[in-house]
């Protein structure tokens, strides 16, 4: 008897994707009957000819199966195992019991082709950036990526489903988020996500107690800050992960700021403790600031000089060698595209240009902790666009991220976690999808307004 299977397709771009394809094929077509008319035209051996016309329709019949492929995406869940099918190029049947854990994430798709990524032991079958989950498996197996390609080991898979969150409801990982990889693996760590380790009911909106995780990037213990007897930030309790990106969400006013100034030492807190990298903020403080790269909420230069001394500037401070900086300056500046206007004075620079310079400014050290007090604020949609790649990519290889935002669009494809803080409490945290299904809301933003307006009903 057939074991009963759960199927899940990726069909949310197909539209787009489909019309792009029938364009570029018509381009193709026609290129191709021109080359068809010429060979017949100008080539007198026969036998050649039909060669040449028969080798041509077929290459072009394999780079249209090619593209068309991935619009039909199939994975079947079954009770023992995951079969997994996109295009031509990457089929597999894991067990489930060989699944630790899954997650959503966000990831920049170039091409929607398969491949195997050596450095990360990973597959890439993700057609879009939409829908996407990275699966963990126990140890690697060999998988084969391509009609002809050899096998390769890989721990993670990553891949779309349409319905995302039905998909990890099914999965059904709870019992398996206790696993930990092997520690024989230092990548794995880095995509090695443990589920939410507490749950918090919409009745129950106090400070939320935080679990302790092995050497977090950024924790702290019950921080609390006081204003002429206004209380900026109650109790807090916080642990971020190494590699994560955690999005510190709060309306104005609510202790984004405060919570961050607190961090990295610019605010001494009237109780608790911090730490950064394991390092105590105020006890170790050299050594808490050298771990980490910050981004204030409010852009501060030295205005008479160039974006390239600034820089260098910083870079002297933080005792990196010359020739090392002078190529790290370069990069940064052709990465944040601002090569073209980094001879001139900060002083001429528009909002936007001091903000990317600032930003530049916290990654210069190559920091594996960044505090970013809204890093998009002021910036046009395409440098923005490229800064969330930029960190999509630095979390992946094991930056941890902690920045405060408006943008809820941003936060919920950008951000592993997410906090919520309101009038100095945490309220809640977790995945986006963990917060949208905390209070039945269809996104984060109304999740948001749904979970700060309850605390404001709540008797004092």
């Amino acid at each position: 008897m057939k074991e009963a299977s759960k199927i899940y397709t990726y069909t949310a771009q197909r539209i787009s994707y489909l019309s792009t394809v029938c364009a570029l094929m018509f381009i193709m077509i026609a290129e191709l009957g021109l080359i068809i008319f010429l060979i017949a035209k100008f080539i007198q051996n026969d036998f050649i000819k039909f060669g040449l016309i028969v080798a041509l329709v077929a290459l072009f019949l394999n780079v249209g199966t090619r593209l068309l492929a991935p619009l039909w995406t199939t994975h079947r869940l079954s009770e023992t195992s995951l079969q997994l099918h996109y295009g031509l190029e990457f089929k597999a049947k894991i067990p489930r019991n060989a699944i630790i854990s899954a997650r959503q994430v966000c990831e920049r798709v170039a091409l929607p082709q398969a491949r195997f990524e050596a450095k990360k032991e990973r597959i890439f079958a993700a057609f879009s950036d939409q829908g996407q989950v990275l699966l963990e498996l126990d140890q690697s197996y060999p998988f084969r990526v391509g009609l002809f390609g050899s096998s390769k080991p890989a721990h993670l898979l990553l891949i779309n489903v349409d319905n995302r969150d039905e998909f990890l409801t099914d999965l059904d990982l709870q019992s398996a988020s206790t696993k930990q990889p092997g520690s024989s693996s230092k990548k794995r760590n880095l995509y090695a996500w443990e589920s939410l380790q507490h749950a918090v009911a919409p009745a129950s909106l106090g400070n939320v107690k935080v679990d302790s995780y092995s050497n977090p990037a950024i924790r702290t213990e019950r921080l609390t800050r006081h204003y002429k007897g206004f209380v900026a930030v109650d109790d807090l309790n916080l642990a971020v992960r190494a590699g994560e990106i955690y999005g510190f969400l709060g309306s104005n006013g609510a202790g984004k700021t405060t919570t961050m100034k607190m961090l990295v030492g610019l605010l001494k807190p009237d109780a608790g403790r911090a730490w950064i990298a394991g390092h105590d903020v105020w006890a170790e403080s050299l050594a808490a600031k050298s771990a980490f790269g910050y981004v204030a909420d409010h852009t501060m230069l030295y205005d008479r000089l160039t974006g390239r001394e600034f820089l260098d500037f910083l870079a002297q401070l933080r005792g990196m060698p010359e020739q090392e900086a002078g190529k790290h300056i370069e990069q940064l500046l052709g990465m944040l595209e601002l090569r073209d206007r980094a001879d001139t004075v900060c002083g001429t620079y528009s909002f936007g240009m001091k903000r990317k310079l600032v930003i530049a400014g916290a990654l210069i050290h190559e920091s594996q902790t960044l505090i970013l007090d809204e890093p998009l604020n002021g910036l046009d949609p395409l440098s923005a666009h490229h800064l969330k790649d930029l960190f999509m990519e630095l979390a992946s290889n094991g930056t941890t991220i902690f920045l405060s935002t408006h943008d809820l669009a941003t936060a919920e494809s950008l951000c592993h976690r997410v906090g919520i803080i309101h009038k100095g409490h945490l309220l809640v945290e977790g995945s986006a999808s963990e917060l949208r299904q905390l209070v039945g809301a269809p996104g984060l933003a109304e999740a948001f307004l749904s979970l700060t307006a309850e605390e404001m009903e709540v008797p004092v």
